[in-house]
């Protein structure tokens, strides 16, 4: 597990989310109890579904009293907007971050081939509204939007969205875990 300082200056690092920008938002989401807050004398140690949920509202880029709102949002996101019930099968995610969570531990311990794959990928998080697209190195894109929503239709007349490359995540995780 790595410390809430470590992560955030290796988020800083590999995908250049300023430190000050960072910091608030982990103070956010310690305060909602959506990342862990550690004790006296004693950092917070986080998980690779902690660090996945802290990208992804760093990637969103969120209003800083909006970041607790991003956080539920990207828990909540599904695959196309799909309303998934007990028996869809274990092999669909069933939200952006156990999506990412997946991405995380093949980078972590995939095969050579696995990773590599992770590391062509290219993930957007989608500023105006609440999207995560996956983009593959096939062609193909994934896109995590809140049940019930269209993710083909755009949502707002520009879509700007924030960055991660697949190299970059598998770095991060790498170098954190």
């Amino acid at each position: 597990m790595a410390t809430l300082n470590n992560t955030l200056d290796a988020i800083e690092r590999h995908v250049g989310i300023q430190r000050s920008r960072s910091t608030g938002i982990a103070r956010r989401l310690q305060e909602a109890e959506l990342l862990p807050s550690g004790s006296p004398g004693v950092p917070p140690h986080l998980d690779q579904a902690d660090v996945c949920l802290l990208l992804a509202v760093l990637m969103s880029a969120p209003k800083l009293h909006e970041a607790v709102d991003h956080a539920r949002a990207y828990a909540g996101m599904t695959p196309g907007g799909a309303v998934l019930s007990a028996a869809t099968p274990d092999s669909i995610p069933r939200s952006a971050l156990e999506f990412l969570e997946l991405k995380s531990e093949i980078a972590l311990g995939g095969s050579p081939d696995a990773v590599d794959d992770v590391r062509g990928h290219r993930f957007e998080f989608v500023h105006g509204w609440r999207e995560l697209s996956a983009h593959t190195p096939e062609g193909t894109v994934t896109r995590f939007v809140l049940p019930g929503a269209l993710a083909t239709h755009q949502q707002a007349p520009h879509r700007i969205a924030g960055l991660v490359k697949g190299d970059a995540f598998v770095n991060l995780m790498k170098e954190i875990f």
